[in-house]
């Protein structure tokens, strides 16, 4: 064994009974929140909550959403939060400016309501949780419409997802599910362009494994506090966020 691998067996063997003696769980402020990935729209990249530029990431999905957002003012423009916002992509979340009953029916959320008269006015997303590989805590990334074509990588992967866990014997649950995700840069003919997201499933976690069952168990854990404490924020965060800059996720 090399030096590098046995210090880092070491460096494993210790950890355990250290998190033992304080109690073993990640401890994580109610209020704050969640790091952010981001993802570059001239260049298909992701910046890291602390500002790498990385062209991949490998990880698991703890959890995701569908969620919309609807700005009055142009993209690139920074007025205020949004008018109207959606925490799962079907009910308005309320509120006095809230478009309409029903998100499908939403005159804003139609294909040529936007200002180029080809897009949506609405911001479709879908919001992901992700557990990346050596992090104790989860960050979260946001898909913009360019990744939520119905043949794209993110769409095929989220249908498939429980399809791919019964196969490989653990229930229906994506969350063992490691995956990759990357970019590529796609050109739309109302003149953006934009990264869109790829997914690819690497392994699945098996409890045969000892050290994949600990894994399991620290994302089940993971995934226990994040509903207790994190779900209830989510409508708050969308209806706070003032809209994405140039540079950022495209919201096409």
């Amino acid at each position: 064994m090399s030096k590098e691998l046995s210090k880092k067996s070491e460096e494993t063997a210790l950890a355990a009974p250290m998190d033992e003696m304080f109690g073993g769980k990640v401890q994580m402020p109610v209020d704050a929140t969640l790091p952010t990935i981001k993802i570059l729209r001239e260049s298909p990249m992701f910046e890291l909550p602390g500002g790498e530029v990385v062209k991949d990431i490998t990880g698991h999905i703890l959890y995701w959403h569908n969620a919309n957002q609807y700005y009055n003012t142009a993209f690139g423009e920074d007025q205020g939060p949004p008018t109207c916002t959606s925490s799962d992509g079907v009910m308005p979340d309320g509120g006095e400016q809230k478009q309409a009953q029903a998100c499908r029916g939403c005159s804003m959320n139609q294909y040529k309501s936007a200002g180029d008269g080809k897009g949506k006015a609405c911001q479709n997303q879908i919001r992901m949780y992700l557990l990346l590989d050596g992090e104790v805590i989860p960050c979260q990334l946001r898909a913009a419409p360019s990744s939520l074509g119905r043949k794209d990588s993110l769409m095929t992967f989220l249908v498939s997802a429980a399809n791919i866990a019964s196969k490989a014997g653990i229930g229906t649950n994506y969350q063992p599910i490691k995956v990759k995700l990357s970019l590529h840069k796609k050109d739309f003919v109302s003149g953006f362009s934009a990264s869109v997201i790829d997914v690819a499933p690497v392994r699945v976690l098996t409890m045969a494994v000892a050290e994949d069952a600990a894994h399991v168990k620290k994302l089940a854990a993971l995934y226990r506090d994040f509903m207790a404490n994190y779900m209830s924020k989510i409508k708050d965060n969308l209806a706070g966020e003032h809209q994405v800059k140039e540079g950022d996720d495209c919201p096409i």
